[in-house]
């Protein structure tokens, strides 16, 4: 069974969710999923961060959609391009992604369609928090960190170096410490 390390970062006074993701290592590769705000889009998609942990230089591939099937780019420091090969992450790890995604937004995400929406939505309001089209879940806020304006939360043992390295090459606005 696959445990993926997860890393939120919340600006409860700004634009609420600036990112959540999670990923998870095998072999020398890393895989994933985020979320998070660019100016007052939501953008979203799948990462394989390829020779991450070998001593090759790692190659950063992204879902141009929120698909794990669909098309993927290569991301660098310098931008974004096409690539002419099939989805660069195995097709047994994609259902993998989709049913991580899945397990991790219903646990730390909330979404305006999503069932009990109200009642959630109403507790973040009664701690004075904005409710945006994406949330924290209210029962998750505890596990922040609140040590600087913006509320952080990773998973133990998480390797925050694969966030930095993921979040300069990702179309976020979020850049960690």
């Amino acid at each position: 069974m696959i445990e993926p390390h997860v890393h939120l970062a919340y600006a409860p006074r700004g634009a609420g969710v600036l990112c959540a993701l999670f990923w998870f290592a095998q072999k020398d590769h890393v895989y994933g999923w985020f979320t998070g705000a660019k100016a007052h889009e939501r953008p979203a998609g799948f990462f394989m961060l390829e020779d991450y942990y070998s001593k090759r230089e790692a190659v950063c591939y992204r879902s141009v959609q929120d698909d794990p099937y669909g098309e993927w780019l290569v991301a660098t420091t310098r931008g974004e391009s096409e690539i002419d090969r099939p989805v660069p992450v195995p097709m047994e790890l994609c259902h993998d992604l989709e049913r991580l995604q899945s397990a991790f937004v219903s646990e730390w995400l909330l979404f305006e369609d999503a069932p009990g929406y109200e009642e959630q939505a109403a507790a973040l309001r009664a701690r004075e928090l904005p409710v945006l089209a994406m949330n924290i879940r209210p029962c998750k806020l505890g596990k922040l960190s609140a040590a600087n304006p913006i509320l952080t939360y990773s998973s133990p043992g998480a390797d925050i170096r694969a966030v930095r390295f993921l979040s300069k090459r990702w179309p976020l606005d979020y850049k960690p410490d």
